[in-house]
Order: structure tokens, then sequence, then C-alpha cells
């Protein structure tokens, strides 16, 4: 599909709203209210593509945030919007990013922007991108300026900040963060009093891949290095509710 097709239905979903609204400056199209982005999001995904979808091999309907957070949290976007649905839904994540607003379409949109998955690269504009979706609390964007500011890349350097957005992350259940903040704590840095935290999100959580399995496994052991036999026994014999 074109992208002037694309265009034209997020104007169906944002005209929708717009209908009992004041006129809004043309040079301010994309500031979007909360109501307007919420009926704009749900008339979007409610859109069947699939008479209008020409490639067999690709998916027939666009992202819903479930799927799309699912394609990032298992670390495939790359793979999903390039390889497998060959970029045809790239207008689409664009629109849900600059319209909507959705938090998750924005870090989608701006790691694609990032590392030039079906458009040209634009780092700075990408950095905007993820950064707002990792301040309206979306975990992988939380997850990927932590460790942004712990490497100095593309920001200053400030440990005190990726300690909060990577800790946030883990509260949020993201599985990377919960991993990524076992490691800051056991090379030293936020706080003793949060090891019991950390081993308990990480006892509590399941990874598929092996590498995964293998650093959760090391992980917890090196902070059980840190914890009483009766702590470790306490978080083994319940469900938390998280």
């Amino acid at each position: 599909m074109n992208r002037t097709s694309k265009l034209s239905l997020v104007a169906v979903a944002v005209s929708f709203v717009c209908l009992s609204m004041p006129t809004v400056d043309a040079a301010k199209y994309e500031v979007v209210t909360s109501t307007k982005a919420i009926v704009a999001r749900d008339t979007l995904e409610s859109l069947d593509l699939s008479v209008i979808t020409g490639t067999q091999d690709a998916s027939t309907e666009m992202y819903t945030p479930d799927k799309m957070n699912s394609i990032v949290e298992n670390l495939s976007l790359e793979y999903v919007v390039k390889q497998k649905d060959k970029c045809q839904f790239t207008s689409d994540i664009e629109d849900r990013a600059r319209l909507v607003k959705s938090p998750v379409f924005m870090y989608a949109w701006g790691e694609m922007l990032l590392k030039g998955i079906c458009v040209q690269q634009d780092k700075d504009l990408a950095l905007g991108y993820i950064r707002r979706a990792a301040d309206e609390g979306y975990a992988p964007a939380m997850v990927i300026v932590a460790q942004f500011y712990e490497r100095g890349t593309f920001m200053s350097k400030n440990m005190n900040l990726s300690e909060q957005y990577m800790h946030t992350a883990a509260a949020l259940g993201s599985k990377s963060a919960r991993l990524g903040w076992a490691d800051m704590l056991i090379r030293g840095y936020g706080d003793a009093s949060l090891y019991e935290e950390a081993y308990a999100w990480l006892y509590h959580t399941t990874y598929e891949d092996e590498y995964s399995k293998i650093k959760k496994e090391y992980l917890e052991n090196e902070l059980k290095k840190h914890l009483p036999a009766n702590v470790i026994a306490r978080n083994q014999m319940f469900e938390p509710d998280y």
C-alpha cells in the first residue's frame, strides 16, 4: 500500500474526532488532544486492511499496540517490519507515533529512524521519539535510554538517570529491564537494599531464549551472595502480585 493510501486512512480517523472540535491552525496539526488520540487510536485499530493489502507472505492487518509491544519485547522489530512485512506498514507506524502518540509506536518509530529500518536514518529525530516514549512510561524505551545514559551514547553519561530509568522499567515488568537492573546492582550501582527486590523480580520472571535463561541464572546466583538464606527462601515460597 502506498503512503498516500495510508495517510488517507489516518485522515479519516483523525477527521472523525475533529468534527465537533474547534478549527486548529494547520501549523499545529501534530497537536492531538488526549480525547482525539484515544478515538483516533481506536478507529485506526478497527480498520480492516485485509481487502487492500496485496502481499501474500506478509501480515494482512496493521499492528495492534499489543502485537507491536510483543515484537519490541522479543527484539524482533527489524525482522518483522523489514523482512517479514516488507516495510508495507511503515507509514502506519509513523502515523501512530506522530498523530496518535502511542508510546509503543513512538518507540518503534524511533528505533526504525535510529537504525534506518525501512526509512532514512535520522538519529536526532529518533532520540526525540524514544525519549518521549520513555517519559510516557513505556518500559522498553526506558531500557534503551538507561543504556544510553550509562554508556554516554547520544547523550551525556549520567549513571543516576541510568539507574532511575532501568529500575522503573524493571518495576513495570520489562523482562530485559529486570536482567539489566540486576546486572547493574551486581556491578556496584544502585543500593544494597534493593537486592531482595531485584532477586524476587528475576526469580518470578520466565525467559524463553537460552541467552536470557543463562543470564538470569547467573544474576540470581550473584544476588544470592548478598542475601540471607531466609530472604531467599521467603521469595521462593510465594508468587508476588506483579
